[in-house]
């Protein structure tokens, strides 16, 4: 996949709008929050909620797939329509919608670059009426590629062997808070990031108005990392690190990355979890001190 099947600038979207054909717009909010300066969505865009309609709210999960087929076709969404995403909050809910789609196997996905923002910048329409699209009858997934997601026991064995990413703010990943600046704080979940994850914040990757940065941008912002071993990124409820995941797994086509959508919230709530506080200590070696004590073969046989 390239650039220009990945993402829609906001000038495209709008020469093209009111066409008969053409993609299936979908809006991601947060608990109804748009996260826009002005009322209303896109013309044409079928509006999902991450919270009400993506996530399981008993299991805190994302919904199953009979559950995903049903939604997608009450929305007149079919398995090979081409969707764009979008949303508020530099379109941290747009990269988690679209990454989900992902985990269920829908193929043509793209973002619109700069989200909801952008569009609202160029004088885009926004309308209060929601489209009228016929049902359709979406096919129940066989089941959730977990080559793209990450689960806790992944984060553990990531420690100190393969790359661990964590995504969210310096106040978050130092400590001085569980939660981004301005969040009230998350009862019951400890402060400060997993033991030998690396610190590379999701803003790395787009302009002010949110818009990503160029392929050579992004290489020289990402080059640090190693293309050669797994890679899991996190933040604190999966959205930020959902679009740092984009941009690693899509815009720049590292191979093994995957989206820890449990994220801190579940990690930082785990008796027992390796977590520091303050920046990074390592053993004599270069290897985190709970590494070292384990046999060295071990850590360098999986690294």
């Amino acid at each position: 996949m390239t650039r220009d099947t990945l993402l829609v600038s906001a000038e495209a979207l709008q020469a093209g709008l009111g066409q008969l054909t053409g993609p299936v717009l979908v809006e991601i909010t947060d608990g109804g929050n748009d996260g826009g300066g002005r009322q209303g969505r896109i013309p044409g865009a079928v509006r999902l909620d991450w919270t009400g309609d993506l996530q399981d709210p008993v299991r805190r999960d994302v919904i199953g797939p009979e559950a995903f087929a049903e939604l997608l076709g009450r929305h007149g969404i079919g398995p090979d329509d081409t969707v764009v995403f979008y949303s508020g909050n530099n379109n941290w809910w747009a990269a988690a919608g679209y990454w989900q789609f992902r985990l269920y196997g829908h193929r043509e996905l793209r973002l619109l670059d700069g989200g909801r923002a952008r569009w609202e910048a160029i004088g885009g329409a926004l309308t209060p009426e929601a489209p009228e699209r016929p049902r359709t009858d979406y096919p129940v997934p066989a089941g959730a590629d977990e080559s793209i997601r990450a689960r806790r026991d992944d984060v553990l064995d990531h420690i100190g062997r393969r790359t661990l990413l964590d995504v969210r703010s310096l106040e978050e990943y130092l400590g001085q808070s569980n939660t981004p600046p301005g969040v009230p704080e998350d009862i019951g979940v400890r402060c400060g990031h997993a033991l030998s994850a690396e610190h590379l914040p999701w803003h790395t990757a787009i302009h002010p108005d949110g818009t990503f940065r160029d392929d050579e941008e992004l290489r020289a912002a990402y080059g640090a990392l190693p293309t050669d071993r797994p890679t899991v990124v996190y933040c604190r409820v999966g959205w930020r690190s959902a679009h740092s995941w984009f941009v690693l797994h899509e815009l720049l086509g590292l191979r093994d990355v995957r989206n820890y959508d449990g994220a801190w919230r579940e990690f930082g709530s785990l008796i027992g979890a390796p977590i520091v506080n303050g920046p990074q200590p390592w053993g004599p070696d270069g290897i985190p001190s709970i590494v070292a004590q384990r046999d060295p073969s071990e850590v360098t046989a999986r690294a």
